[in-house]
């Protein structure tokens, strides 16, 4: 959320008339300067490549991985992302183009691969069905408050360090959020799903539709019996 908010203000921000000498690694201002075309440009390839993300690649991913194990990377990896993004400014003026696509890349992946293993393990979590409402409507009650809150804070952020010469605060100061995030991922588990197979191992006559201490041919003559009665 606050990446989406941010990255249009910080590709349209305008350089400084009078540039302050830059002391790496923190202390730089500068901006691309794009117009609205172009911005739109890049942020509709950002909706195409999306739409492709989500449809191909998590699926393998996630079957290949599972939803909490890929959830823990991209939290993990969401850090990195913040950190570089704001040192885009600092590249040559033939790079740039190329180092906003890559960032973009970057950021549209992640995001279309961790809200969906979110999602997963959101519903799986739930203890029943009927509170399988609830939790989403809290979820979503949750989302929307970091959506209201969330480009306010950044935002105010990123004016004050343009105004004190750290252009990157804003970025910085999400991926130190996105620390907490990573934390708490390594405290979550993943119940199984309801749509789940039985577990590896499980012996057959533990399966709920027997009582588990009658034979498998006592059910199998049962079952006939029950026919032969219908017939």
């Amino acid at each position: 959320m606050t990446f989406d908010q941010l990255f249009p203000v910080f590709l349209s921000t305008v350089p400084p008339e009078h540039r302050e000498p830059y002391h790496l690694p923190f202390k730089f201002v500068d901006g691309f300067g794009l117009d609205t075309k172009t911005i739109g440009i890049i942020l509709s390839v950002q909706g195409v490549y999306s739409m492709v993300s989500t449809t191909f690649i998590f699926p393998l991913v996630c079957r290949r991985v599972g939803p909490l194990h890929l959830f823990r990377l991209l939290a993990l990896s969401y850090f990195l992302l913040y950190v570089a993004t704001p040192y885009l400014v600092l590249l040559p003026d033939s790079l740039r183009m190329t180092g906003i696509y890559i960032i973009i890349i970057w950021k549209c992946t992640f995001s279309t691969l961790a809200y969906p293993s979110n999602a997963i393990l959101l519903a799986n979590s739930a203890p029943t069905q009927n509170l399988l409402g609830t939790i989403n409507g809290v979820a979503a009650s949750t989302a929307s408050l970091c959506r209201a809150f969330g480009p306010t804070i950044s935002g105010f952020l990123y004016a004050m360090g343009l105004q004190t010469g750290y252009s990157g605060l804003a970025w910085w100061c999400s991926a130190a959020v996105t620390v907490i995030g990573a934390f708490i991922s390594f405290q979550m588990t993943e119940p199984r799903g309801r749509l789940d197979g039985p577990l590896p191992g499980r012996d057959e006559e533990d399966s709920p539709e027997r009582p588990a201490d009658q034979p498998a041919e006592q059910t199998h003559s049962s079952y006939g019996a029950t026919e032969a009665r219908r017939a």
